[in-house]
């Protein structure tokens, strides 16, 4: 080996072991996305099949079509709210799971957004003063926080009108 191919080989070896650490890491990084795509794609289906989750939407929907409803009266656990208190923990317990998974970087968030933004929005809307009461009720300030994060966040980033050509 002449000292030209030495210095070369030298020269080529970092660069070439970078080239191959960056192919590795984008590989990892695009595994990982296409991972939390599948994960949403398969949490949004679950959703759609689940009789229970989707009464309870209907129910909290019908309601707040009531001029005037107020949500909060059901933040007590009195007897008589047991039906409508029911449907509204299910479906806060179906958002804030949801939200701790998306803040977690668990699912993908643009691809949830972009699928669920109005129905969660509408929940969230609906159902912060439920949820403000039960805190004061409660003294638990933390009852909920992933989803009142996630949806103001949101509120805060609204979804952009997709440009049709």
């Amino acid at each position: 080996m002449t000292n030209t191919t030495v210095d070369f080989l030298s020269m080529a070896t970092p660069i070439l072991t970078a080239i191959g650490v960056f192919v590795a890491a984008f590989t990892i990084w695009n595994n990982t996305e296409n991972a939390k795509k599948k994960a949403t794609i398969d949490l949004i289906m679950a959703e759609r099949n689940d009789i229970a989750l989707q009464e309870a939407i209907t129910q909290i929907n019908e309601m707040a079509k009531i001029k005037g409803h107020i949500f909060a009266v059901y933040a007590s656990d009195d007897d008589k709210n047991f039906e409508n208190r029911k449907h509204i923990i299910k479906l806060l317990n179906q958002r804030e799971f949801i939200s701790a998974g998306v803040i977690g970087g668990a699912l993908h968030e643009k691809m949830y957004k972009s699928f669920s933004y109005s129905m969660f929005l509408r929940d969230w809307n609906n159902l912060k003063a439920f949820i403000y009461e039960l805190r004061r009720a409660r003294n638990n300030q933390t009852i909920f926080q992933e989803f009142e994060y996630l949806a103001t966040k949101w509120e805060n980033t609204p979804l952009k009108k997709r440009k049709i050509r």
